[in-house]
């Protein structure tokens, strides 16, 4: 059902992800041209499901910039994202960030490649 081997190969593949921690530069971040952040639950199964998709996105969209943020690692982050961004947190969440402002998000089941793909005007 839900073949962990694939999804831990596919993300192998795909290598890590840029983290945002603690560390990071939010306001120079989201300043990007284009930034995608993945905010993302190690406690959650559905978390888990959205990051082999957004895995399986980068796969064929190497070129895009995915950052993910583990927003129970990383709370006081993630809720400085919400508040920057003016996106209220969910998680499993996307935001994707074009010059500072939000371009389109996409939350639980909603993250797919598929969708990634149609948000950024990718195809696959």
């Amino acid at each position: 059902m839900f073949n962990w081997f694939k999804r831990r190969e596919e993300a192998c593949r795909a290598g890590e992800m840029p983290e945002i921690g603690k560390d990071t530069d939010l306001r120079e971040l989201l300043r990007e041209d284009l930034v995608v952040l993945f905010k993302h639950s190690t406690a959650c199964p559905v978390s888990w499901a959205a990051h082999s998709q957004v895995n399986r996105f980068r796969l064929h969209h190497p070129d895009i910039p995915v950052h993910i943020l583990h927003v129970i690692k990383n709370r006081p982050v993630s809720l400085s994202v919400a508040e920057m961004t003016g996106v209220r947190h969910e998680s499993p969440q996307i935001l994707v960030l074009r010059k500072g402002a939000v371009a389109a998000t996409a939350s639980h089941g909603n993250i797919t490649e598929a969708h990634l793909a149609e948000m950024l005007g990718e195809s696959n």
